[in-house]
């Protein structure tokens, strides 16, 4: 009985653990100047809704923007960071696995658009 009563506890640690598991996505650095802004992507490109963080940081670690939205599939979200807060990469904490995701780093001129970009792995 007691067996029983252990090998129940470990699977449903096990199953439970796994419901918790969350990936972290990070880009390479971009450098926003003067009036650009440093832009954070993430996409949700899998079957189910999931509440995700989206922070742009600092090449010191430091967080100086963030946002934490629900993601339906499909949809995308994006953290807009002026130049003068010198974020240089973003980092996605995201739900379950990384690959139901795509995250991105842009550099945007507001008169322009995006003028240089780099994915998220």
């Amino acid at each position: 009985m007691i067996t029983k009563k252990l090998a129940l506890a470990l699977a449903a640690t096990l199953v439970l653990g796994a419901a918790a598991r969350a990936d972290v996505l990070v880009t390479p650095p971009l450098v926003a100047e003067g009036d650009n802004v440093l832009d954070c992507y993430l996409a949700n490109v899998g079957k189910v809704a999931r509440k995700v963080r989206i922070e742009a940081v600092t090449k010191e670690g430091k967080t100086v923007q963030a946002g934490t939205p629900t993601l339906r599939p499909g949809q995308e979200e994006v953290v807009r960071t002026p130049a003068g807060l010198l974020a240089r990469y973003c980092r996605f904490t995201v739900p379950g696995a990384g690959r139901d995701y795509r995250g991105s780093v842009l550099v945007h001129d507001l008169g322009i658009g995006s003028i240089s970009a780099l994915a998220a792995f």
